[in-house]
């Protein structure tokens, strides 16, 4: 039987109202009435209806006049009180939603708009331990309990302990989306959180250990068990001879297309982009010849191999998508292998340290390599030293012996067999 519903009484014109709803169930044996307060909301303009506990018209005019003072404040603020009765994963779907909108308007990538439901998982495990409370009494206590309820929690796929970057990052999605949250009036506070302290470390890869490390690399390559996990590693190294060549970032080698190589004749360029930087540098025959020797690699062993249809220089195995993510399983058993001393402390990023303070050392001054980095010569002065000034190209490798330079035939090594 369809639920009945009359006003009772306008107790606040055009503000609140005490509505009576009755309904049988369908068999017809049992009959209910209740009693809410239907409160109206000009800024968002919808009702929100409260169910109420009292039994009696006197009690439940009572318990109305309770609920428009408990909520007078945000209905004239503007925010949804309704929203004060819905699931968590209401508000997350709907954040989640505009995010992949933005991602189709490319403002944000789709890994990032991934990424953030991802972080929000957390969010909604911790709303659920602490007895689902409102978005506004959520947000009071993340602020109070957050960072200590997630430093006891393990990764699920390797069980360690939650790095500090990795939870400065997933806090930042949280309070993207509470931001959110108090943009569209569903709440009235943003939770205030410091993020944890990371340990960054900008030392360079030890130069004694790096032909060691080029060496370990060459025994990987050619040992491989089968021919995807030579051609992955394939990639990691010359992923690794191009940031210690150039002083690239991770994310430049990722975005790396073929079309990016421009060969002229004043030189060889190479255009570099990542997240909001690009610039188009001028790389050494060397560093060339690299390329040219992982271009050669792949069209011998990689079935129809070209830069129409797998247009990344470091693609993955039989796909034209950009390599997402080397292991650093792989690199720290590289390193590992080299002898060097603590191998787990250094990032892939060290390669590009490596590069920089090598440049430093043989004279090249901040603003010079802040130049050909792509970044700020403060960081540089900050981060490492300033020296003097001069050209980009002659100074970043200066006292630089011309055969380090000069591009070599392709290395014997590299003739690997096709049926690996």
């Amino acid at each position: 039987m369809p639920v009945k519903q009359r006003v009772v009484e306008h107790i606040i014109p055009k503000k609140l109202a005490l509505i009576d709803r009755v309904w049988t169930n369908t068999d017809q044996s049992k009959t209910t009435q209740t009693y809410m307060a239907r409160l109206w909301q000009p800024t968002v303009k919808r009702y929100s209806f409260i169910k109420l506990e009292s039994t009696s018209i006197h009690n439940a005019k009572q318990e109305c006049f309770e609920h428009w003072t408990k909520h007078a404040g945000d209905i004239k603020d503007g925010r949804d009180i309704g929203s004060h009765h819905r699931k968590l994963r209401t508000f997350i779907d709907e954040f989640l939603e505009i995010q992949r909108s933005r991602a189709r308007d490319k403002q944000i990538t789709e890994k990032r708009a991934q990424v953030i439901g991802h972080h929000l998982v957390s969010l909604e495990k911790f709303w659920e331990e602490e007895n689902k409370p409102s978005l506004d009494e959520l947000s009071r206590l993340y602020e109070f309990k957050w960072q200590n309820y997630r430093s006891t929690q393990k990764a699920e796929k390797t069980g360690k302990i939650l790095s500090a970057r990795y939870r400065n990052n997933e806090t930042n999605s949280h309070k993207q989306f509470f931001r959110w949250c108090g943009t569209r009036r569903y709440s009235s506070r943003i939770p205030k959180v410091k993020d944890l302290k990371v340990k960054r470390t900008n030392a360079p890869f030890p130069a004694e250990y790096y032909p060691k490390l080029l060496s370990v690399t060459r025994e990987s390559i050619k040992n491989a068990r089968n021919p995807r996990i030579r051609f992955e590693h394939m990639n990691y190294r010359y992923v690794i001879l191009l940031m210690a060549g150039i002083g690239c970032r991770v994310l430049e080698c990722k975005n790396l297309r073929w079309k990016d190589i421009d060969v002229r004749k004043n030189g060889v360029f190479l255009y570099l982009h990542g997240k909001g930087k690009e610039r188009t540098i001028r790389i050494p025959d060397r560093v060339y010849g690299h390329l040219m020797d992982l271009r050669k690699y792949k069209d011998e062993h990689h079935l129809n191999y070209n830069e129409e249809d797998y247009p990344h220089i470091f693609n993955t195995w039989l796909s034209p998508k950009a390599t997402n993510h080397y292991a650093g399983e792989v690199r720290r058993r590289w390193m590992a292998a080299t002898g060097m001393p603590n191998p787990d402390d250094y990032e892939l990023v060290c390669f590009r340290h490596k590069f920089i303070t090598d440049a430093l050392n043989n004279g090249a001054h901040s603003l010079t390599i802040a130049s050909y980095c792509g970044t700020s010569q403060k960081m540089i002065e900050d981060t490492y030293s300033g020296l003097v000034d001069t050209q980009v190209y002659d100074l970043v490798f200066k006292n630089t012996p011309d055969d380090a330079l000069t591009r070599n035939e392709t290395p014997k090594w590299l003739n690997l067999s096709s049926n690996g």
